[in-house]
């Protein structure tokens, strides 16, 4: 196997752990809900990280574990290969089709594999240019938000800093948002806000909460990613419940606050959202904006398929208002997540390529072997008749 070969396979293979992954979070939040259960945001947000960064670390999990087996520190019995259990279900009857069928099914992604890497047909090289054409634009487009990004910060007005956060004074700017380069972070206020202390303090509270909590680092990461990704529906529903949780998590913590008022604090929200509605407006403010790289404090742009600001503003304030979320024990959290835990790693093991031909496949060879040798001497003996047959009698 060629290195162009597993890096394509690992690639594959941390798409398809996504999907199970996101399905598992969506059938946990399902059951949460039937349950009445609602647990505290930020324990939410940080267990959806955590899984996320367990994701991108299986293929180094697998790698540690296969070696282990080759190594025979762990037992063979404890290999995990859903192509192994296909075969042991087929050679037990489990399966209902011939042997050359089911071994071109075991075979199907090496085969597809093979299409879009040697570009051997037109579906083949169809696939890889689209994926060369869609990772290009959203690569593209990723190195233009960054410009205007650093355009935007090139033209701010330093007001006050603090260690490596620098706060920043912007005429451009819809909303406030935080951001980072490599060293330091920033957030950036509209200047509009300085005439409007009481709501200025509680945007401040709420940046430097996205700050503490990593959630500008995130976002950058996920939006590196992306070009990778762009393709995958539910990597965006992945980065959809992280912003959605971000916020909700943030607007928890800066609530809990004693000195914060709650009405004030949603109030400065709705006043927020008038504000950048009003600057949206403008067509030049609008194409001047800050789509991505940076943690905004509402949303005021609609975006394709997601829920519009006004009712993503609404369920934020719905959030505030409720009185009952909890905050599990870090025993109980453990708990939930171990589970969560085994299903991502066993997923990422259960679907790589056999290392080497067990018993079961070769036995499975031996079938396939046997029914392509009755299928000639059935055809052989089938012309010797017609040939017979037709020979005139004596």
């Amino acid at each position: 196997m060629t290195l162009l070969n597993q890096i394509f396979d690992i690639y594959i293979d941390l798409n398809i752990t996504l999907a199970i992954t996101a399905m598992v979070w969506l059938s946990a939040k399902l059951l949460l809900a039937r349950s009445g259960k609602k647990v505290d945001f930020s324990v939410q947000l940080g267990l959806l990280n955590g899984l996320f960064a367990l994701i991108l670390l299986t293929p180094f999990a697998v790698m540690g574990y296969q070696h282990m087996l080759s190594a025979e520190v762990v037992p063979r019995t404890m290999s995990v290969n859903l192509a192994d259990y296909a075969v042991s279900q087929y050679l037990r009857g489990g399966i209902a089709i011939s042997a050359e069928d089911f071994q071109s099914l075991l075979g199907l992604r090496t085969q597809i594999s093979e299409t879009i890497l040697t570009l051997s047909t037109g579906l083949g090289a169809g696939i890889a240019l689209a994926f060369v054409a869609g990772f290009s634009y959203f690569a593209l487009k990723l190195v233009i938000s960054f410009v205007r990004l650093y355009r935007v910060l090139a033209t701010c007005h330093e007001w006050r800093s603090n260690g490596r956060v620098l706060l920043l004074l912007s005429n451009r700017a819809m909303v406030p948002f935080s951001a980072r380069g490599l060293r330091r972070h920033y957030v950036v206020i509209p200047s509009d806000l300085l005439a409007e202390p009481e709501d200025l303090k509680l945007v401040l509270k709420h940046e430097f909460q996205h700050l503490r909590q990593g959630d500008v680092t995130w976002e950058i990461g996920l939006e590196l990613l992306r070009p990778l990704f762009f393709w995958n529906p539910f990597f965006y529903m992945w980065k959809s419940e992280v912003e959605r949780l971000r916020e909700l998590a943030c607007d928890q913590k800066v609530a809990e606050n004693a000195h914060v008022d709650l009405r004030s604090y949603c109030m400065c929200l709705l006043r927020a959202a008038q504000a950048g509605i009003r600057k949206r407006q403008d067509k030049e403010a609008r194409k001047r904006s800050v789509g991505i790289a940076a943690v905004a404090l509402l949303e005021v742009q609609d975006k394709l398929l997601r829920r519009s600001p006004a009712a993503k503003l609404r369920r934020r304030v719905e959030a505030l208002l409720e009185t009952n979320r909890v905050r599990p024990h870090w025993g109980v959290t453990c708990l939930a997540v171990l589970p969560m835990v085994a299903v991502v790693f066993l997923s990422a093991l259960s679907i790589q390529k056999p290392a080497d031909w067990s018993q079961d496949r070769l036995m499975l060879s031996a079938i396939i072997n046997l029914e392509r040798l009755e299928t000639r001497n059935g055809s052989n003996g089938q012309q010797a008749y017609n040939t017979f047959a037709q020979r005139p009698l004596r």
